[in-house]
């Protein structure tokens, strides 16, 4: 037992050593702050760090310059919900409760702005203005060209609480109530979709298009590459309210409302956190990955300088619980098809479906479809396997008419023949 205590301890210890060894691979220092009038929900930063876009609760859209220097503020008719800013500096995007889209040019003149029949959660902005991706309450994510002309739109499941945009506009990525993060390409195809087991409250694509991040209700950060293969996620203690990610996926900024202000690397370890002392809804990284910056319910906007940051890959090793392949799939059909899948209660779409990304365990399938019997089945799901169900639906049996139902039809006949008799005499008469 000693030896065994010992082993364990000095596991431990090293275990420690590397995460610390690591955790002194970047140095992030406080720059300066900026206090608005109310809770800031949304940060962007432009893609040399020099900019930085604000919004909140303050029905403010805020661009601020080095040092903390405001730009220049425009205002809306309610709270704004999400800024963005393009990575070239050159435009900013804002929307909110007003159910409108706007967009500015880098010395605060409005170029363009929209109303849409839903509130605004989400907008992101690619370079020169040229395309605004927009999510809301109306379930659709939204593709607007420079002029404010709609491209498309796309309905997903449920509200869609964040988007995502690259650069050059070819890739949008969206984040919605239905659990599930969405990959668009500029023509508005859907490339590929992946499920969560909880609201997805943001989303974030690398400038490069390689890499996407999300964070969820569940308190887990997610990376998946461009094909949608999930590369890792790692739990933070709280919904993950706003996630940004820098050039080639090298770092990945994240805010929670567990009140922490996070930076992971592409591995998926945290290298650096900073206890902020209220909830965390916006983050934004520079595409060079050395700016950082946060709002959240304190009114504030931190920002933070990354000094010499250098990569970490050779740790992926000590963090096997953050690789693509822990995951298995669950494919599931049933005869006849169109019944509602239900994964540990929690609704996941209709039959045939193949559930992605699924942590390995044992989960409760129910099936239920009107006119059949519901199913219930318990399956294993392995990583890098795929599990398949084939439910068949019995029928509901028929109603049957009972005894006394049955001996009350010759009496109400008879009942209704004498009250029919008896009004043809009343008019004879």
């Amino acid at each position: 037992m000693m030896k065994q205590t010992i082993v364990r301890a000095l596991l431990i210890a090293a275990a420690l050593g590397i995460l610390c060894c690591t955790a002194m691979a970047v140095t992030v220092s406080p720059d300066w702050t900026y206090k608005g009038q109310a809770t800031v929900r949304s940060v962007s930063i432009s893609g040399d760090g020099g900019l930085i876009a604000a919004g909140g609760d303050d029905a403010k859209t805020t661009l601020i310059g080095p040092g903390g220097a405001v730009q220049w503020q425009k205002g809306a008719a309610a709270a704004l919900g999400a800024v963005s800013i393009a990575p070239d500096g050159s435009a900013v995007g804002a929307g909110g409760s007003d159910n409108r889209v706007y967009l500015y040019d880098v010395n605060g003149d409005l170029r363009w702005s929209t109303v849409l029949p839903t509130r605004i959660y989400g907008v992101g902005v690619a370079d020169g203005g040229a395309y605004v991706a927009v999510g809301g309450s109306d379930d659709r994510c939204h593709l607007f060209d420079g002029t404010g002309t709609s491209a498309w739109s796309y309905m997903t499941g449920d509200d869609v609480l964040a988007v995502a945009i690259t650069p050059d506009a070819g890739l949008i990525a969206a984040g919605s109530n239905d659990d599930r993060v969405y990959l668009f390409d500029q023509a508005g195809k859907l490339l590929w979709s992946r499920i969560l087991f909880a609201n997805v409250l943001a989303v974030a694509l690398s400038p490069d298009g390689n890499y996407v991040a999300a964070g969820s209700a569940d308190t887990k950060v997610y990376l998946y590459d461009r094909d949608g293969t999930l590369l890792w996620s790692t739990p933070t203690r709280g919904s993950v309210s706003a996630v940004s990610v820098s050039e080639g996926g090298e770092w990945i900024a994240a805010g929670s409302l567990d009140q922490n202000a996070y930076l992971f690397d592409r591995n998926g370890l945290v290298i650096w956190n900073q206890a902020i002392g209220t909830s965390v809804r916006g983050a934004a990284i520079s595409a060079d990955g050395t700016h950082l910056a946060f709002g959240g319910d304190d009114n504030l906007v931190r920002t933070f300088t990354v000094e010499s940051p250098v990569q970490t890959t050779t740790v992926s090793t000590t963090v096997p619980t953050t690789t693509g392949i822990e995951t298995g799939a669950l494919s599931i059909a049933s005869s006849p098809s169109g019944a509602e899948i239900y994964l540990d209660n929690r609704y996941m779409g209709i039959t045939p479906l193949t559930l992605q990304d699924l942590a390995p365990g044992n989960y409760a399938v129910f099936l239920q479809r009107q006119g059949f019997e519901p199913w219930t089945g318990n399956v294993s799901v392995s990583a890098g396997a795929t599990v398949t169900v084939n439910a068949t639906l019995n029928p509901t049996a028929p109603t049957e008419t009972t005894p006394t139902e049955a001996a009350a039809t010759p009496f109400a006949a008879l009942g209704a023949a004498a009250i029919a008799a008896a009004v043809l005499l009343l008019r004879r008469r």
